[in-house]
């Protein structure tokens, strides 16, 4: 086996790694953007919020996914049992802690003052949060957030350990046994990493600095 076929091959697993990497995020975004503000604005139960940023960011991506899958999975086999939700959930929550952080750090950036100038004339505080400090916190975070889904992609790498789905790096292994070549798929798969990573990366922190100097922050 040539090494364009082998390229054909390593391609063929690329739109499942996007696919894991992108849902991932997005769960991330639903699980991160309310933590960060229950951290900030609801310190009775910020706590909860601690706790299950330093499980998250505490434990190896490679352990949870063993554990929701193996150990979860035979007793709820419609969810945990499906390898594509197994991956994108545990990659989502491990995202959503880190996400949870960036936006924290965004929402000091913008700072209090117009909290209050949404609260003083009449809006309640998540209101305030959802109309006036969540556009913002979204442009202070892109930098962070590009680096998060960098990470993800990458992160999407251990999805192999359970199985199931044929994404990038599952493809490089099994090319590693039929191709008999154990350096040449993981050379290709470290440059499709890389070509995944850095553009979209790239984007969202010029992206970002545009929005920033266009709104005046």
């Amino acid at each position: 086996m040539d090494v364009w076929q082998e390229l054909i091959i390593l391609l063929e697993g690329v739109p499942l790694t996007l696919s894991i990497s992108i849902v991932s995020f997005l769960i991330g975004i639903v699980v991160g953007l309310p933590f960060a503000f229950i951290r900030v604005y609801e310190k009775e139960i910020g706590f909860v919020v601690d706790a299950y940023e330093k499980i998250f960011r505490g434990i190896p991506e490679i352990v949870l996914l063993l554990l929701f899958y193996f150990g979860l999975g035979p007793y709820f086999p419609s969810t945990f049992g499906n390898a594509f939700f197994t991956a994108a959930f545990v990659l989502g929550l491990r995202s959503g802690a880190n996400q949870s952080q960036i936006y924290r750090g965004a929402i000091r950036g913008v700072g209090d003052e117009q909290m209050i100038a949404g609260m003083s004339i009449g809006l309640s505080k998540w209101r305030a949060i959802w109309h006036i400090m969540i556009p913002q916190v979204f442009t202070f975070s892109t930098s962070g957030l590009g680096s998060e889904y960098a990470l993800l992609i990458k992160d999407s790498a251990y999805v192999y350990v359970i199985g199931g789905l044929a994404e990038l790096m599952k493809r490089a292994i099994e090319l590693k046994y039929s191709a008999a070549d154990v350096v040449t798929p993981f050379v290709i798969s470290a440059l499709l990493y890389i070509l995944l990573t850095f553009p979209i990366a790239f984007w969202l922190d010029r992206w970002g600095n545009r929005r920033k100097k266009k709104i005046g922050l």
